[in-house]
């Protein structure tokens, strides 16, 4: 009987008079992604605020013994970056850091290779230089402290300082300074300045023996076509990086805030939305940019997570006020899915976009 819910799909949609979204075309994309490619998850559609399209479909096991809802709580991977940024930036604004300090200077006692050189816009941006970690990292729980001593190991020189490479040391270390500065663990400094802030209810960290209720393990499909559960490794080591877990309408409160001041002010926005087409257009902990595909070219702001089955994006339509979340726990979702008109992400970027 449990498997036979694989094949009902569960919406809410809602109507005002704000929205012109054609919903009988964004069901009809939502309908070939599962039947074809076997999406699993929650998608929801926002203007102004206001819940247009919330949908939700499939199991948030391998086994399918419980199905996904609105409200399932999903790993959001780097999306967390956004939360770390946002952080930073406040400081920045409270003239506490400044975004040319460098991390010799913040932090002299890690001796990061060319650490008086590497500022804190250098690791908001992945222009450090520092090197990617390996993934026998998270076999064994880490402090942030030692992930980054680990990640370094031997390294005595940078080879790619100022070139973009997408390094989670870098936000690591971003959550290392906010937490030095503050005398506060990161995760206290993320529960307070945004969490408490905007009341979110069903947001929080993860860890290798803890999850929320009614939360979607990740899994993702073998050769056969059978599920299979991603081994449960610690994933707590990504700390600031890494390591949260939201639902879409929690999401949906974080991206409203980011319209007023209630998180950061409009220079400090300025400052993280700015984009940098040399560095694959990036700014502080998102990409921001004029969609080419849209005879309007919409602005958009996008922050994408991703890891093993765990799939997410935020993507933000910020001269109209419009929200894209999707969010995937069985691996057939592409969140780096720029031009590809047959991906979910960019069929439904196209439709709220017309």
């Amino acid at each position: 009987m449990k498997r036979n819910l694989l094949w009902v799909m569960i919406f809410v949609f809602i109507h005002t008079g704000h929205s012109q979204l054609a919903t009988a075309r964004i069901d009809s994309i939502v309908n070939v992604q599962t039947v074809q490619n076997r999406f699993e998850g929650v998608i929801l559609i926002a203007e102004k605020g206001e819940i247009q399209y919330h949908w939700a479909y499939g199991f948030s096991d391998e086994a399918m013994n419980q199905e996904i809802d609105v409200n399932t709580a999903f790993g959001i991977a780097s999306i967390t970056k956004m939360l770390t940024a946002i952080i930073i930036l406040q400081l920045v604004g409270e003239e506490k850091l400044n975004l040319s300090d460098s991390v010799g200077e913040l932090l002299p006692s890690l001796n990061i290779p060319s650490g008086n050189k590497i500022t804190v816009h250098h690791l908001l941006l992945h222009i450090s230089g520092l090197p990617n970690e390996q993934d026998y990292l998270y076999q064994n729980k880490l402090s942030p402290i030692e992930f980054v001593a680990k990640t370094l190991g031997n390294t005595k020189k940078l080879k790619n300082f100022g070139k973009f490479n997408y390094a989670n040391i870098d936000y690591v270390l971003l959550g290392i300074i906010a937490s030095s500065l503050e005398n506060k663990s990161w995760k206290d400094l993320v529960k307070e300045r945004i969490i408490k802030k905007l009341s979110l209810t069903k947001t929080g960290f993860l860890s290798k023996d803890v999850k929320p209720e009614n939360f979607a393990y990740s899994f993702q499909f073998n050769k056969k076509g059978e599920r299979v559960k991603d081994s449960n490794f610690y994933i707590e080591n990504f700390n600031a990086a890494g390591c949260m877990y939201s639902t879409t309408a929690d999401l949906l409160q974080i991206d409203q805030a980011m319209y007023g001041n209630n998180l950061l002010s409009d220079e400090l926005k300025k400052l993280m939305y700015t984009s940098y087409p040399e560095y694959n257009y990036s700014g502080y902990s998102v990409w921001t940019y004029n969609y080419p595909f849209l005879k309007n070219a919409p602005l958009l702001m996008e922050r994408r997570g991703g890891i093993l089955g765990a799939n997410s994006t935020l993507v933000r339509f910020l001269n109209s006020n419009k929200t894209l979340i999707i969010l995937n726990n069985n691996g057939q979702f592409n969140p780096d899915s720029f031009g590809d008109m047959n991906n979910l992400k960019e069929s439904l970027i196209m439709e709220i976009g017309k």
